[in-house]
């Protein structure tokens, strides 16, 4: 059979048995729909979070918090000192060091009112935290040592309290306290949770302390340990220091958490592990059932044949036409169905984004080209595995005993 007039029988019949071909297809389609897009909605993510981490958790810093780590529970959060913290910076001769702490309080300027985060800082955090200010001036040593009450607002900030006017040198109320704006900090956008880090005010950590809080602990500090090679070694050092100060004994468990980048990315890691297992499991599962489908659907089609397979053989069909021409079947149907569940990931990833956006601050979602490819080559290897023993079954059919059925 000339290769023209086979394509056109191909056409033909795949035309004809439309409700076949749709449902051959349809597994392949879904298949390859999950495969491209939540593969490719799980790498971006997960570039996301690691390039969030990295920027939060530099490689060369330390993150010292009180308590047992970010998701337990209140105890111990009031046991970091800032005795603990000068002692580690002393005994390590540490540089740069900056603390976290955080809490939420009504803040106003004339008839403009809002629920705002204060974050307590030193003048180091425009380096230690990358804080920095776009207009005006950030903190100073002198304000952090004055416990003075000037603020560092973030711009959503300044849009909400100073919608028509430039906020610096203006006041402004926390808990009916005044604060002198002293700048406005440099855009950030959204973190990977979907928070504005833009809505934030930013106060001397002492004032914040004595008070804002009227505490005497700090519940986190990070620490720049300047070589990312000390980190391992500094870890140990702080650990030791604190369980001395705190006087743990041998066996009983720490009142403090020292956390590294390489601590945080095992964990994102651990997290992430579920996801990772679970899309790919989505897709599989999606082509097995697929390629059940196309043998099902191809052995029914065999039988109804039959006569049609025993004719062609009589007049001199070679068993290879035979499995050509139904391997080409097959393959036409899951090229055209990965195709279209190519398109259907593209719409559906332009979808996304703008709900990926405003939680997570994701503005694009990017495709590899070597996923869709992989997706491709999985949905034509789907479709061939799956016609594959109807094809052998059609092949050896005696041509006398099919005619006769």
């Amino acid at each position: 059979m000339s290769g023209r007039l086979l394509f056109a029988t191909i056409v033909s019949r795949l035309w004809r048995f439309k409700a076949k071909t749709i449902f051959m297809g349809l597994g392949i389609t879904i298949g390859v729909l999950a495969t491209v897009l939540l593969q490719s909605v799980a790498m971006t993510v997960t570039q996301r979070f690691t390039r969030f981490i990295k920027q939060a958790f530099p490689a060369d810093s330390i993150v010292v918090m009180s308590g047992g780590g970010p998701m337990s529970g209140p105890e111990n959060r009031d046991k970091l000192r800032l005795d603990d913290v000068n002692t580690i910076v002393s005994a390590l001769s540490i540089r740069e060091w900056d603390p976290v702490i955080v809490t939420r309080r009504d803040v106003k300027h004339g008839a403009n009112n809002v629920r705002a985060l204060i974050e307590g800082h030193s003048e180091q955090g425009e380096t230690v935290h990358q804080l920095s200010a776009e207009e005006g001036d950030f903190l100073t040593a002198e304000d952090v040592r004055g416990r003075r009450n000037v603020a560092v607002i973030g711009a959503t900030t300044a849009k909400t309290l100073f919608p028509n006017e430039s906020p610096v040198g203006s006041e402004l109320y926390i808990d009916d306290a005044p604060f002198r704006v002293a700048g406005v900090l440099a855009k950030r956008g959204l973190d990977v949770h979907g928070r504005d880090q833009d809505d934030v005010i930013v106060v001397p950590y002492t004032t914040q302390m004595e008070k804002l809080m009227r505490v005497n602990f700090v519940p986190a500090v990070m620490l720049k340990i300047g070589d990312v090679s000390r980190v391992p070694g500094a870890k140990s050092e702080i650990e030791r220091i604190l369980r001395e100060r705190h006087h743990i004994g041998e066996g009983e468990q720490d009142d403090f958490t020292v956390m590294t980048t390489e601590v945080v990315m095992q964990m994102f890691n651990r997290s992430l592990g579920t996801m990772r297992i679970f899309v790919p499991l989505i897709a599989a599962t999606a082509f097995l059932i697929s390629g059940l489908v196309i043998l099902t659907i191809m052995n029914l089609s065999i039988r109804s044949r039959t006569s049609e397979i025993g004719l062609r053989k009589a007049v001199g069909a070679r068993d290879r036409d035979l499995r050509v021409q139904l391997f080409l079947e097959v393959g036409a149907i899951a090229t055209g169905a990965a195709i279209l569940g190519v398109i259907l990931a593209s719409v559906g990833l332009r979808t996304l984004v703008p709900m990926l956006m405003s939680r997570m601050g994701i503005q694009s979602v990017h495709v590899p080209v070597t996923l869709v490819i992989a997706a491709v080559a999985a949905a034509v290897i789907t479709g061939v595995l799956g016609a594959m023993l109807p094809a052998r079954r059609a092949a050896r059919l005696d041509p006398v005993q099919a005619l006769r059925s």
